[in-house]
């Protein structure tokens, strides 16, 4: 029924299951529906309670489970307590045993707050600020875009559910893993009564493999983009990300998954040297790697992105941005230097040693093993060949190879496909009608008007987004 768990003495109780299938399954038009699915159902009540009810009876304990339901799997997760590890499972079991049905009155106040809750993104500058930036990125499929208020009347509240209970419905597809500090004896017995026990489903369908998904419609986009989203804000912010395409072919690939971890660490430490320390403009810098373009095949190329972002001050937005290009440009045409590499090394050991202690360092590297393409039935095995690829990499990085692993990475050169898009202020009613008299007052050139008017706007803007702060703080 569940294939597998693992046990490891640490000091708490962490545990998922995973199956194969999503929502990448679904047609376009039944995706708005299902993909509120979990939204419906968590607010009925996926454990046979209502929430509400569920937290009383879960007080004094320390146990919780959540689910996902994703593009090609669907999961749950949950951590406890060693103590507690008995009322995580019955959550568990529960969650395969509950059928959730929308009842008229639920369903109407589940879809007045998702409606609240989208004018709420609507009106929140990141959350647009990240939508547009998934739509340019993703190829602007119905996947990647956010659910509007329009999309909300669409929605099937039955359907919804029913694809709810159909992906946690049969336990036989799901695999588990159980990490933390528990005791065989004790924990063996409550697994199979819990996980064992749980109904076999008498209409269930075979189960999906990784090479029966289908693959979601992605695809970066072939050109340069940059793109401004404005938007207003209390106090005047910019956010950049700086998008590149990433193919990892399938003849390097258990190399190369291991060059792109330390490719982002390097590309984060550089950039953060260069517009910190060089031009004293930013605090962050954060590296982002996505790998989820392609279906989890166990062939075929992967293919996703990378992104570069950081905030700044608005001004400096776009030099910035042409800053991060030269930087990249000159690491795939240079290379790194022996200091470098030797940084990046030490800051990807220090991450392995201290992850080593870590409850979900342990079951994420087990999750991986078994959704790797290289798996055949032995996780063992497949630790083994990994752990193997770490190491041949960390022993072959010099500046060169390096250098050749961002050409193959990133498309070189890198100025030739990428995206920006950056968050930027909008400028309110005032601030223009400053702009507008300061363009029509006479005693200057035009040109001179307009930047007048420009700073005039400015320094307004920044003593009003001082008095809101204030006011907000107060």
């Amino acid at each position: 029924m569940f294939h597998s768990f693992y046990m490891l003495n640490y000091m708490k109780v962490v545990f998922t299951g995973f199956a194969y299938g999503g929502l990448s399954e679904l047609s376009e038009d039944e995706y708005t529906s299902c993909t509120m699915g979990s939204t419906i159902a968590g607010e009925i009540g996926i454990f046979g309670y209502r929430p509400s009810v569920l937290m009383d009876m879960l007080a004094g304990k320390r146990a919780e489970v959540g689910t996902k339901v994703g593009a090609y799997m669907r999961s749950f997760s949950g951590d406890c307590s060693p103590s507690d590890l008995e009322t995580g499972l019955q959550l568990v079991y529960q969650l395969f045993t509950t059928k959730v049905e929308p009842r008229e009155e639920e369903v109407k106040i589940v879809m007045q707050m998702a409606e609240e809750a989208i004018y709420a993104q609507e009106r929140d500058p990141y959350t647009a600020f990240a939508n547009r930036s998934r739509e340019i990125n993703y190829g602007n499929s119905y996947f990647f875009k956010p659910i509007r208020i329009s999309d909300l009347k669409k929605v099937n509240p039955i359907r919804a559910c029913e694809y709810f209970n159909s992906c946690f419905k049969d336990p036989s597809a799901f695999t588990v893993v159980v990490v933390g500090n528990i005791d065989p004896d004790i924990s063996i017995p409550l697994i199979l009564e819990y996980l064992g026990g749980i109904p076999k489903v008498q209409d269930t369908v075979q189960p999906l493999s990784r090479e029966d998904l289908k693959g979601l419609p992605f695809k970066f986009p072939e050109t340069i983009i940059r793109e401004v989203v404005r938007s207003p804000m209390v106090e005047a912010q910019c956010f950049v990300q700086l998008g590149f395409p990433v193919v990892l072919k399938s003849t390097m690939m258990t190399e190369d998954i291991h060059y792109v971890g330390f490719l982002s660490k390097l590309l984060e430490t550089k950039i953060m040297q260069v517009l910190r320390f060089k031009y004293g403009q930013v605090y962050s810098v954060n590296v982002g790697v996505f790998l989820g373009g392609n279906k989890p095949s166990r062939s075929g190329d992967v293919r996703g992105d990378i992104s570069v972002n950081f905030s700044c001050d608005p001004d400096m937005s776009s030099r910035l941005v042409d800053f991060v290009l030269e930087e990249i440009s000159y690491l795939q045409t240079e290379g790194p230097s022996e200091e470098d590499v030797w940084t990046i090394l030490e800051i990807e050991q220090r991450a392995h040693e201290n992850g080593l202690q870590e409850n979900y360092y342990w079951l994420d590297r087990i999750l991986r093993s078994y959704q790797s393409r290289i798996y055949s039935g032995d996780v063992g095995s497949t630790f083994m060949v990994q752990d193997e690829g770490r190491v041949k990499v960390r022993e072959a990085l010099t500046p060169q190879a390096m250098q050749m692993a961002l050409r193959r990475v990133i498309s070189f050169p890198c100025k030739k496909q990428y995206t920006v898009v950056i968050l930027m202020p909008k400028s309110s009613r005032w601030n223009s009608l400053i702009s507008v008299v300061s363009w029509s007052s006479g005693g200057f050139s035009r040109d001179a008007k307009i930047l007048a008017g420009m700073a005039g706007a400015l320094v307004l803007a920044a003593s009003l987004w001082r008095y809101s702060r204030g006011a907000l703080r107060s």
